[in-house]
């Protein structure tokens, strides 16, 4: 079965998820992984929310079309809202999963959190197991996003995978965010490790350096082997969605949006050269 690729709105930075819908086909990609932000939250990227927690039916209608029009659909939505440790996150994750549940999505990538103390872990684990109940009356399952905390490498995503034991609760590998946010690992050893939880995975490209943001096209930071991450997914039947995730180089001039298209284009060329379209 040929899998599911994506790409992450945020890719396509200032020009946000209506320039990704708008030029994502020509690029060779039909999916998108599409954030629902929290009303009022800047985003990092300079760009306009397509939807919010304000969405009426008729915003989401509007979406729809648009994703209609130009042949575009959604393999998932990026619910990230902060650390569910707090009770305001807990219920704002719960409203974008109703959101998400809107567009019909299985699958949404999230934050799994962070915890100071064995009292404060023990509340996190309390109110991620409700999030995963609340997803589990959506037939969605939530996918932990590889940031600072429980989930941040594949020592900690076991740990809190098999302390939840909860079916709707699963892994978002993040291959550059691995790199990023820990030091001495090897991101295909790390990915094996937690292959069985992956239920959502993003293609993150690095130049492996600890804090350096240098998240470039595909195949154009070498720190990750795209084939060896193919074939441990594989090997385990998982067929996708693999979000592209191309979150720029820190210091460089903003691009156009010739030029962000062209990353996407690399992208699915070095994609493509791997086999996953295969």
């Amino acid at each position: 079965m040929r899998a599911i690729v994506s790409c992450l709105t945020n890719s396509y930075g200032r020009f946000g998820a209506r320039g990704a819908i708008e030029n994502i086909r020509a690029a060779g990609l039909e999916y998108i992984e599409l954030p629902i932000r929290t009303a009022g939250a800047k985003s990092i990227f300079g760009d306009e929310p397509l939807v919010t927690t304000e969405a009426s039916t008729a915003d989401l209608t509007a979406v729809q079309s648009l994703l209609s029009d130009h042949g575009v659909k959604l393999a998932s939505c990026n619910i990230t809202s902060g650390n569910p440790l707090q009770r305001d996150v807990v219920d704002i994750t719960k409203h974008k999963l109703g959101i998400a549940a809107e567009f019909g999505v299985k699958l949404v990538v999230g934050g799994a959190g962070e915890a100071d103390d064995a009292e404060q872990l023990a509340q996190l684990y309390t109110h991620l197991r409700e999030i995963g109940d609340c997803a589990a009356t959506h037939g969605i399952t939530y996918c932990f996003e590889t940031h600072p905390g429980i989930c941040v490498n594949h020592r900690y995503m076991l740990q809190t995978m098999e302390e939840l034991q909860h079916p709707n609760l699963r892994i978002n590998f993040d291959t550059g965010n691995m790199l990023y946010y820990n030091e001495n690992i090897v991101v295909e050893v790390g990915l094996a490790k937690v292959s069985h939880y992956v239920k959502h995975l993003h293609l993150k490209d690095s130049q492996g350096n600890p804090g350096e943001w240098y998240f470039p096209a595909l195949g154009y930071g070498g720190a990750v082997d795209f084939l060896q991450v193919l074939h441990i997914m594989r090997g385990c039947g998982f067929t996708g969605p693999y979000s592209l995730e191309l979150e720029g180089i820190r210091g460089e001039p903003e691009l156009s949006l010739a030029e962000t298209q062209q990353r996407i284009i690399d992208s699915v060329e070095t994609l493509k050269s791997c086999g996953y379209f295969d």
